[in-house]
């Protein structure tokens, strides 16, 4: 029986451009561009809420600074394999900032880059996954819902 490790990842949107950091170097999709998120942890499930919830808001803390007040809205999930052959489901998020003070304080270690982009310049970006730009589309067509 395979076992999977889960993930979570964040689109946040402010002003119709999205914060988007680039992967580090050495791991996995290093180098490209991507929400900000994580690994899912036992102590996301002991506080009590929904433990994606909690950890999507644990890692985006931890990754980029920001405590996230505004909520966040399921997208789609997905499965991989990373480059060290770990089978991974990866869920995406969405959350649209309006309460949530905008203070980035990116890791060191896990976010050497961060930008806000809007749709179109991560679908020019020439680091930009098909993956990110396929949320990307299911982003908008959920808000056109």
């Amino acid at each position: 029986m395979k076992s999977y490790v889960n993930v979570v990842e964040v689109a946040i949107e402010h002003k119709e451009k999205f914060l988007i950091i680039k992967r580090p170097e050495g791991t996995h999709a290093g180098g490209l561009l991507s929400f900000p998120g994580g690994k899912v942890e036992e102590s996301d499930a002991k506080k009590g809420g929904d433990i994606l919830i909690e950890a999507a808001k644990r890692e985006i803390l931890e990754e980029v600074g920001l405590d996230l007040e505004d909520e966040l809205h399921y997208v789609t999930s997905n499965h991989f394999v990373d480059s060290k052959k770990v089978n991974v489901i990866d869920s995406i998020f969405h959350c649209k900032i309006e309460k949530t003070i905008i203070q980035i304080v990116a890791s060191e270690r896990e976010v050497p880059e961060y930008y806000w982009m809007t749709i179109e310049e991560i679908n020019s970006a020439d680091n930009a996954p098909q993956w990110l730009k396929k949320y990307l589309k299911y982003i908008i067509y959920k808000g056109k819902q």
